[in-house]
């Protein structure tokens, strides 16, 4: 229990730390919730246009969605914390990067965590508006697209940032499916 306590506790001063919060009012808020309401509004079109009905039954659909989103915040709080502390940095080269290469805690499992608890959260919109659009048509577009923008963008700067210590983290840990958890 101690360990939860110290962990949330981390968690919670994290995210209200200046790298967060920069990242947050210059990333998040201008262009990631905007998107989302775009792309919801786009789903709903879809499912129209479609004949596509209700995801789920309601209100198991909000149900799911608030699981969703808790789990989500949970994932990328801690990815996030992680970054901060052990990383000494920000998740976000916009708001300042990290200064050491986590390969430890979540990042031992796979090499973007955060992507994990951002696809749950933008899932949670999809599962509040129920549209079969939004969570199996746009949300795997959108997840496809991150993951190639880590692999041609992101990882070549880490590469020249941290080197053949990078290299050698990419070769033990993959980009994203935490393999090593199904082999134990």
């Amino acid at each position: 229990m101690q360990r939860i306590t110290g962990l949330v506790g981390s968690v919670l001063r994290v995210a209200a730390s200046p790298p967060i919060l920069l990242m947050v009012t210059k990333v998040y808020i201008p262009v990631l919730f905007p998107l989302t309401f775009l792309i919801a509004v786009g789903s709903l079109a879809l499912d129209r246009l479609f004949g596509f009905g209700p995801l789920l039954p309601e209100p198991l659909n909000l149900a799911v969605a608030a699981a969703a989103l808790l789990l989500g915040l949970v994932v990328v709080g801690i990815s996030y914390a992680e970054l901060v502390t052990k990383g000494e940095g920000s998740p976000s080269p916009t708001a300042g990067r990290t200064l050491k290469l986590v390969r430890t805690g979540i990042y031992a499992l796979c090499r973007n965590p955060s992507v994990h608890g951002k696809l749950l959260g933008v899932l949670a919109v999809g599962f509040v508006i129920n549209s079969f659009s939004f969570c199996c048509i746009l949300v795997p577009l959108l997840l496809t697209g991150s993951l190639v923008e880590k692999v041609v963008r992101q990882e070549p700067q880490l590469v020249a940032i941290f080197g053949e210590e990078y290299e050698a983290y990419r070769r033990e840990v993959p980009l994203f499916i935490p393999w090593k958890i199904f082999r134990r």
